[in-house]
């Protein structure tokens, strides 16, 4: 809901905004179980480390 609107779900699940050990009430907000999971998905992909599909380029022997 990047758009600035508010869901109307109920809030169900409670969320850590920033660190996940930081557990005093200003880190923390609820949400609806469907934008947790968004949220916790989102995070997690961003958290991968990326690395390419293709082999690494070796080093040519004359150059070593």
């Amino acid at each position: 809901m990047g758009d600035g609107s508010i869901c109307a779900e109920d809030g169900t699940d409670v969320d850590h905004i920033r660190d996940r050990d930081d557990h005093r009430l200003r880190n923390l907000q609820l949400l609806c179980s469907w934008h947790h999971d968004r949220k916790t998905a989102r995070e997690a992909n961003a958290a991968k480390p990326r690395f390419s599909p293709r082999r690494p380029r070796e080093v040519h022997p004359g150059l070593l």
